[in-house]
C-alpha cells in the first residue's frame, strides 16, 4: 500500500514538473526564484497563472540515528501579481537507529505568500519585503503526524547589495502545538548569496530557533553550499 502511494506521489509530481517546465517557457517570465536550498525563504512569488515545482532529498546523521527523506515537493502556485498559494507535498521518510526502524509519509502543509513591498535598486538600503503564513497538516503516517495544525509566519527581507552579492533574512514565529500542552517558537535565519559565475552560485546562511518554554535550550547552525 504505501509503495504504490509513494509511486502515484512520484510519478504525479513528474507529471505536473513537465507541465510546469512548459508553461514557464512562455516569454516575459523571469529567470525562477527559489525558496531552497538554503533554510531562508525568499521574497519572490511566482507570477500569476503559473506553478512552480520545488523537490529534493535529504539525508541526515546525528549519533547513532540516520534518516532520510524523499520527496520534500512544495508547488507555488501564482494566485495575483504578488501572491502565491503554497501547497507542500508529504515526504517520505526512513529513521534508523541502532534499535529500530521508522518510515512513513510526513505531514503536508498549506500556505500562503505576499509580496508586500519591492526591493529599491542595487546597492540601495531598501529590502524587498514578504510574509509568509503557512501550517501544517496531520496527514502524515501515525510516526510523523502532529496531532494538532502547526502554524507559522515569516517575515522574509531581502537586499541587492552588489551584481553578485544578495543578503537575505527571515524572522519566523511558529505555534507548537501538541497534545497536551503547546508554546511559542520564534527562530530567525540570514543567508549570503555569492554569484561565482553566470551558471554557479554560493551561499552561507546562520539559522536558529529559540521555544519559549521552561527549560528549553536554543539550537544554532551554519549552512552553506553551491548552486
Amino acid at each position: 500500500m504505501t509503495s504504490t502511494v509513494l509511486q502515484r506521489v512520484l510519478i504525479g509530481a513528474a507529471a505536473v514538473s513537465l507541465a510546469a517546465c512548459a508553461t514557464v517557457a512562455r516569454p516575459l517570465v523571469g529567470p525562477l526564484v527559489t525558496d531552497r536550498p538554503d533554510v531562508t525563504a525568499s521574497t519572490e512569488t511566482v507570477p500569476r497563472g503559473l506553478l512552480q515545482l520545488e523537490s529534493g532529498g535529504t539525508f541526515n546523521r546525528a549519533g547513532d540515528s540516520r534518516s532520510i527523506s524523499l520527496g520534500e515537493a512544495l508547488f507555488h502556485v501564482g494566485l495575483a501579481p504578488r501572491t502565491e498559494l503554497r501547497v507542500g507535498l508529504n515526504s517520505y521518510v526512513v529513521e534508523r537507529t541502532a534499535v529500530t526502524t521508522v518510515r512513513g509519509f510526513e505531514d503536508a502543509s498549506l500556505g500562503a505568500k505576499v509580496k508586500l513591498f519591492e526591493s529599491g535598486a542595487t546597492g540601495s538600503a531598501k529590502p524587498a519585503i514578504a510574509i509568509v503564513v503557512a501550517s501544517s497538516l496531520p496527514t502524515g503516517a501515525s510516526a510523523f503526524r502532529s496531532a494538532k495544525l502547526q502554524p507559522e509566519v515569516k517575515l522574509a527581507g531581502a537586499w541587492a547589495l552588489s551584481e553578485r552579492v544578495s543578503l537575505s533574512s527571515n524572522v519566523n514565529y511558529a505555534w507548537v502545538r501538541e497534545r497536551s500542552s503547546s508554546y511559542g517558537e520564534p527562530s530567525a535565519s540570514i543567508s549570503v548569496g555569492i554569484g561565482l559565475t553566470e551558471r554557479v552560485g554560493s551561499y552561507v546562511e546562520y539559522y536558529g530557533f529559540y521555544p519559549r518554554f521552561d527549560g528549553a535550550e536554543h539550537t544554532h547552525f551554519a549552512n552553506g553550499g553551491l548552486t
